[in-house]
């Protein structure tokens, strides 16, 4: 399926993603730069690969996304690489990724041809929208907030302050996100947050959030229904 790749909001390639190992999540394809990757990443790509321990918290600053033809981003576990060698300029260059949900490629990736997977009023996202809402959710969950309130306070933790998460799609009436996420532990795999867009950490209990096993639980109980609402 063919695939974008973006670094923060420059897209820096396009790719045909073919599955690898599927039981791993595994998928891959050949990567095919625009002038931006040769401008801003590719030096990046060069130092990862060159040093004998990889500087993975500068690796993950290039903030990689990966979204499919069909509008959804990908998340995956062991996160995406970029074979680019410096000895070989002229040689096919590869972006490898690992630990894509199982459920994510039977039902977004296999299916020919490639469906929808939002219903109206639910949006699919643009690579501005998926950086900026999971911005603001940092921001209202208070990460990297190391205020000495923050510490003399004793107030319960968002369920999402240890996660990790991804924005999937979004309600296009109002501030409602669906993020696609991972915790330690914890079997939901989907949470809808409802945005405050105060751009600070939220007071206890805020941002409010529904939790979904997975994307079939969200969308027979709560997307069919918007899209019902909104046919009425």
């Amino acid at each position: 399926m063919k695939a974008k790749i973006f670094s923060h909001r420059h897209l820096i390639g396009t790719t045909d993603l073919q599955v690898g190992d599927e039981s791993m999540g595994g998928m891959f394809g050949e990567f095919s730069p625009t002038e931006i990757y040769f401008e801003k990443i590719q030096k990046s790509v060069w130092e990862f690969w060159q040093t004998n321990k990889q500087d993975y918290q500068k690796w993950y600053s290039l903030r990689l996304n990966v979204q499919l033809k069909n509008g959804v981003f990908l998340f995956p576990q062991g996160g995406y690489t970029i074979d680019d060698i410096t000895e070989l300029p002229d040689e096919p260059k590869r972006i490898n990724i690992v630990g894509v949900n199982s459920k994510i490629i039977q039902d977004f990736f296999l299916t020919n041809p490639p469906r929808p997977f939002t219903e109206e009023p639910w949006n699919e996202l643009k690579i501005e929208q998926k950086i900026a809402f999971e911005d603001e959710l940092k921001k209202e969950l208070g990460f990297g907030d190391k205020s000495i309130f923050n510490f003399l306070r004793n107030t319960t933790k968002h369920p999402l302050f240890e996660s990790d998460f991804s924005a999937f799609c979004h309600d296009q009436r109002n501030g409602y996100v669906l993020f696609e996420i991972r915790k330690p532990e914890f079997e939901n795999q989907f949470a809808l947050v409802h945005l405050t867009w105060t751009s600070k950490k939220e007071k206890e209990g805020y941002p409010s959030t529904t939790f979904y096993s997975d994307f079939d639980d969200f969308k027979y109980s709560r997307m069919y229904a918007d899209k019902a609402e909104l046919e009425d």
